[in-house]
């Protein structure tokens, strides 16, 4: 950091501005906004990120800010800073970004037409749709079906459409405004899902040429009412509303936030949109310059969902757009669809940049002083307190996960808080099979967690005299894997875009996911064991039966006394109901994810 730069962080203020970051060339690299300058400036220079991140700060040679009265000002001049200088370490949408519409102008003589930019007053806007094809092909429906002009200029002559009694021919003949009003409240209604009027009509008209022996007009006006369907069929989950709003989900891992975007037009999903951005520690500030950045070349809804706890405000401020915490069912199952999009989003560039990946495997390799790595092997613990303590092994052979090798245990130790202890347990119970059934070892054994937990493993591995190679992973201040602990206990620091570092978040989230499954199987078993010892009359057998039958204690507390019935006695299914009544509503949360402690 050169003496320049030095003295202008000292200057900075703790008072919300914008501030822009320069190269030597004094070409602009970012543009960003602050709640406090001097805080969030401070920030690039006092740790350890990503390397888009590192790249940036590496560049750094000059710095400019802003200074604004209040954080939606800074806002506003961070988007239009954007919208100037197009920095290439912003995320910047493109034209090429923006979603297809269909526009019905406002001319005397209306037509149909394919557009990006839905802010034309001079147009009535659908959509927008998935892709572009989606839209033109309804397009070509819908221009089939209604008699709109065809031409951008009105010929000398009647076409081939009018013959085709596709158009109406206002180069030849005065056509009543009411005419085409009448076709273009038809269009509206066909967009909102009213289509019952033209398909009765067009079925009507199929079965005349029919009747007729047109089999070949019938044949058309049966595919048109095929494509109507197909056009107009509706998603699982829709709004009667008919309000145009969006559904944000996010799903952030190891410094990469990742956002997807549902689009409702009209009460229909008609896009979704995906995004990974590079974070920093809170989400809320990259989520709100993404979304604002994300309505600068997407028209706007009158309201978006997002899950409760985050903040957008200034995004309400900013643009006239409402921002609404949904409280129902529906509305948080939305949000929990596009929290899973994201999640598997971000699931996505994991495996696509690391999986089956011959590169990973030599450098693996040669850390280790070995020509390669081909079976790796991770373990992990999970449990509550201590309560239902399990360990889950995974194997994967050349980047594949080899699911029939994989083992789960039931850690049987008196001091099951104990993670070190526990890893200890499953290591030695794990090798201890493999030896006993004469079975080949891994190239590689790697524990989820740091040094102690590496010492464990190797001090279970020492007495059973088994020589094999034991790393670790070593996590930051925020819970982000950050370096690869080798034999030696030697760090090797990981980058976040690094084919290496995929592959291992890929290990870290199958091995959890293995442990957390069993450990909620577990658990569940223990507590419907513990429920239906209350219910009198309530065999061994018939409490086998009620578990096939409802696996879950949701499923279960669900059930009506007429379908308990259907699997035992009518006074014990009145017994168990009881039961189930009077359980704590608290106790699912033994199944949370998040509730689990992993080693």
């Amino acid at each position: 950091m050169n003496e320049k730069l030095k003295a202008k962080l000292d200057i900075l203020p703790l008072q919300p501005g914008c501030y822009i970051f320069k190269d030597a060339d004094q070409n602009i690299l970012y543009v960003g906004k602050a709640k406090k300058l001097k805080n969030r400036v401070f920030q690039y220079f006092n740790r350890v990120y990503n390397n888009k991140t590192s790249k940036l700060v590496q560049l750094i040679d000059d710095l400019e800010f802003f200074v604004t009265l209040s954080e939606k000002e800074a806002l506003v001049l961070e988007i239009n800073l954007i919208k100037q200088y197009y920095p290439p370490f912003n995320v910047i949408f493109k034209d090429d970004k923006h979603y297809p519409y269909i526009a019905i102008s406002k001319e005397k003589n209306p037509r149909l037409r394919i557009t990006r930019d839905a802010k034309s007053k001079s147009y009535k806007h659908y959509g927008p749709f998935p892709d572009s094809k989606a839209a033109y092909n309804t397009m070509h429906l819908l221009n089939a079906i209604y008699p709109l002009r065809k031409c951008r200029m009105l010929p000398k002559s009647v076409c081939l459409y009018y013959h085709l009694k596709q158009c109406l021919a206002p180069c030849v003949y005065e056509i009543e405004q009411q005419k085409y009003q009448q076709i273009v409240n038809e269009i509206d209604k066909f967009f909102k899902g009213n289509t019952k009027d033209i398909l009765q009509d067009l079925t009507q008209k199929m079965l005349q040429a029919s009747e007729q022996l047109a089999f070949e007009r019938a044949n058309e006006y049966k595919q048109l009412i095929q494509q109507i369907k197909i056009v107009t069929d509706k998603q699982v989950i829709e709004f009667h509303d008919q309000i145009n709003r969006d559904i944000v989900g996010f799903y952030q891992k190891e410094g990469y936030l990742s956002v997807t975007v549902l689009m409702y037009r009209n009460g229909y999903l008609n896009a979704k949109i995906n995004e990974i951005l590079d974070v920093l520690d809170s989400i809320e500030e990259p989520l709100l310059d993404y979304l604002m950045q994300f309505y600068q070349t997407h028209d706007i809804p009158k309201e978006i969902f997002i899950s409760n706890g985050i903040q957008l405000d200034l995004l309400e401020e900013t643009l006239p757009i409402k921002v609404v915490y949904p409280k129902a069912a529906k509305g948080l199952d939305l949000i929990l669809i596009a929290v899973e999009n994201a999640k598997k989003s971000l699931e996505e560039k994991f495996v696509s940049l690391a999986s089956k990946d011959e590169d990973i495997f030599v450098e693996l390799g040669h850390y280790l002083n070995k020509e390669r790595v081909s079976t790796i092997e991770m373990c992990d613990i999970s449990h509550i307190s201590g309560d239902s303590a399990v360990g889950g092994i995974v194997v994967f052979t050349n980047g594949y996960p080899v699911k029939n090798k994989y083992r789960k245990f039931i850690i049987k130790g008196e001091n099951k808080q104990d993670d070190l202890a526990s890893t200890h347990e499953v290591i030695y119970r794990r090798f201890y099979n493999l030896i006993k059934d004469h079975l080949p070892f891994s190239d590689l054994l790697i524990v989820d967690g740091g040094i102690n937990q590496m010492k464990a493993a190797m001090n279970a591995l020492q007495t059973l005299g088994v020589t094999i190679d034991v790393c670790g992973l070593l996590k930051d201040d925020h819970h982000h894997t950050r370096a690869l602990i080798l034999p030696n206990f030697e760090e090797v620091p990981l980058k976040k875009d690094s084919k290496l570092f995929l592959f291992l978040v890929r290990l870290q989230d199958e091995v959890h996911r293995y442990a957390i499954h069993f450990f909620k199987a577990k658990k569940a078993k223990s507590m419907f064991s513990s429920l239906f010892d209350q219910v009198e009359g309530l065999g061994p057998a018939r409490k086998k039966r009620l578990l096939e039958a409802y696996p879950t204690l949701d499923e279960l507390k669900k059930c009506s006394l007429e379908q308990l019935s259907q699997i035992v006695p009518l006074n014990v299914a009145k017994n168990l109901q009881k039961v189930l009544n009077n359980t704590d509503p608290l106790q699912k949360n033994a199944y949370d994810d998040s509730e689990a402690n992993g080693g």
